[in-house]
């Protein structure tokens, strides 16, 4: 499996894809730049992106544009908005090479069937569209968990889209504070289906993406059901504390042999 870092754990890209290398690790780019001035000039933002990453050679993936966005929103304008930042967010990871571009799933957390089926509904019309540019250029779309409080909404969008461009990415941290279901089950429910991960840690009260061994997720099980199912995924590994990223890496390649 390939072993990534978030950008997240340093100041800027640059220095996390220096960070990558000297671990001989690929790069998760957390977060698109200056959005404050995305929309006018989104091609200075492009050229950043790929001057940050420009002496990386290792694995790049793209965490899309999120706050606030679902493309299966009722209201029209909103919806646009988050067709807009979505396409903008395909174009970045183009730019900087992405293998993945991970989106979140749009899940708003309700357990409310109504709800959860309509977001259901407009979530699949809109990748069923949207996913024909990835399967274009060979790059993978991954829907995450942030909300979710079990797999069936994420589930439902990628077997319906049906694409094998279309996968899933488990969030452990987000997984640990909005479900009761514990990570090893959702990674045999989703099955085949999990090409990425986003591993972090906390104590199910807050998103602290923590180290693995600071918090209450178990990665000892973790790793053994990743084996047991035979998958190969991504493992990005989304801590912000440098030193409990580097020690984490180490315990789960260790956890994984």
């Amino acid at each position: 499996m390939n072993l990534l870092i978030t950008s997240s754990v340093e100041k800027n890209i640059a220095e996390a894809a220096k960070t990558a290398s000297e671990l001989g690790l690929g790069l998760e780019i957390s977060r698109i730049p200056h959005m404050e001035k995305i929309d006018d000039d989104f091609p200075a933002i492009i050229d950043e992106l790929k001057n940050s990453v420009a002496d990386f050679y290792g694995i790049v993936t793209l965490h899309a544009l999120f706050s606030g966005l679902n493309p299966a929103a009722k209201d029209e304008a909103l919806k646009a908005v988050a067709e807009k930042r979505y396409q903008q967010s395909f174009e970045a990871g183009l730019a900087v090479g992405a293998k993945h571009i991970n989106f979140h799933s749009g899940h708003k957390g309700m357990r409310h069937h109504v709800s959860i089926e309509k977001n259901c509904e407009g979530s699949i019309k809109f990748w069923k569209e949207f996913i024909k540019q990835f399967e274009d250029n060979g790059v993978v779309a991954v829907l995450e968990n942030v909300l979710d409080f079990d797999c069936y909404h994420i589930k439902t969008i990628v077997d319906a889209v049906n694409s094998p461009y279309l996968k899933v990415c488990l969030d452990t941290g987000h997984a640990n504070l909005c479900s009761e279901t514990s990570p090893q089950e959702w990674i045999k429910e989703y099955g085949n289906r999990l090409a990425h991960f986003h591993l972090h840690n906390n104590y199910g009260t807050n998103d602290d993406h923590n180290g693995i061994k600071y918090g209450t997720v178990n990665f000892f099980d973790i790793a053994e059901t990743i084996k047991s199912e035979k998958l190969n995924p991504y493992i990005v590994f989304e801590i912000f504390n440098k030193a409990q990223l580097i020690e984490s890496v180490d315990i789960f390649k260790n956890l994984v042999r």
